[in-house]
């Protein structure tokens, strides 16, 4: 009887070592790709979405991969569609795949109260139930949206107006609405990878650039510009999701942790933002003082907001009956949050 104990004892131990482990429930492995650096608002974003799901999901094992990891945008938004990854950060290179998403791309859609900006991304029935059914219909969920700044135009002289603009070799990213907004203006819009700027600013082929004061500064675009203006022509918007199948997949309680750690990592990086905005700009003037800043005035922005209707009407045709729908709701919506700030 004691040497059955003892080989009952064994057994069990035996059977210990080798399934033990399975006890241990699985890390569900999970990739987050974006399209920015690390340090950058997107990697802002990530790490505090990652700390917050991570406290109340602790069996994802979520990896952050810069851009150029994993591909760039384009690469990105088609792997996360296909389920190779599953979630990223795409902002206007998805619109090759939604032409609804080119809404961020339209000038003077917004307010030029920013703050207006930040609740309607935050809470825009027009974005999250419109724009984010034509982000479903291509196998992804719409977390979050939230803006990086205001795109500023870096320039080798002044833009105050249309004539400032006639044969501007203005460097724009890979979106034919983009490019019409500033043959609107008069200039040559060029195409140009991101990673060659740069260089075509140094060797004199671009004599101007968009973008939000953060990248200036990190890709040290400033280094070859003297002039910096923000028009309040559109915020850099950057959008966040998931592959819907993968998110179907999940149990309820890690679906409940998802959204919720990515509705309340939008305050905080839009807080964050305009913190790294503020920053990038004082480390900016600082390396170089001789950098001029300037903001366009209501008068001064409305010959441009004139050629705004045009836009909207190219835009309307790239995104279908849907995109006018989209546009007309997301600007009640904005005049209905104008109206209750200038309230307060």
């Amino acid at each position: 009887m004691k040497s059955l104990k003892i080989l009952a004892l064994i057994c069990l131990l035996a059977l210990g070592l080798i399934y033990g482990p399975v006890a241990q429930a699985a890390k569900i492995e999970a990739k987050l790709g974006m399209e920015e650096i690390d340090g950058s608002v997107q990697d802002t974003y990530a790490q505090n979405f990652k700390k917050l799901l991570l406290t109340s999901a602790p069996d994802l094992d979520l990896q952050i991969f810069p851009v150029g990891v994993l591909g760039d945008a384009g690469d990105m938004a088609e792997q996360v569609m296909n389920g190779v990854i599953q979630f990223d950060m795409p902002t206007s290179h998805l619109a090759s795949f939604i032409p609804m998403v080119r809404i961020f791309g339209v000038p003077y859609i917004w307010s030029n109260n920013m703050e207006v900006n930040k609740e309607l991304m935050t809470s825009s029935k027009a974005l999250y139930e419109i724009l984010g059914a034509a982000y479903a219909a291509n196998g992804m969920k719409l977390l979050a949206i939230f803006p990086e700044g205001w795109q500023q135009w870096s320039s080798n002289k002044p833009l105050r107006n249309l004539d400032d603009f006639k044969n501007l070799r203005i460097r724009v990213m890979s979106d034919p609405l983009l490019a019409e907004i500033y043959k609107a203006y008069g200039a040559n819009p060029l195409q140009i990878s991101y990673s060659e700027i740069y260089s075509a600013l140094q060797l004199n082929q671009l004599d101007a650039n968009i973008q939000p004061l953060f990248a200036h500064q990190e890709m040290s675009f400033y280094e070859q510009q003297d002039y910096f203006t923000n028009p309040f022509e559109m915020p850099f918007v950057s959008t966040f999701v998931v592959n819907q199948a993968w998110f179907d997949a999940q149990p309820k309680n890690i679906q409940d942790a998802i959204v919720k750690a990515a509705q309340d990592s939008v305050g905080y990086t839009i807080a964050e933002a305009d913190k790294m905005n503020a920053e990038r700009k004082e480390i900016m003037a600082q390396k170089k003082p001789s950098l001029v800043f300037y903001e366009l005035t209501p008068e001064e922005q409305a010959p441009f907001r004139a050629k705004a209707p045009q836009i909207e009407a190219i835009f309307v045709k790239m995104a279908g009956p849907e995109g006018q729908r989209l546009l007309d709701t997301l600007k009640v919506e904005r005049e209905a949050l104008e109206a209750a700030a200038a309230k307060k």
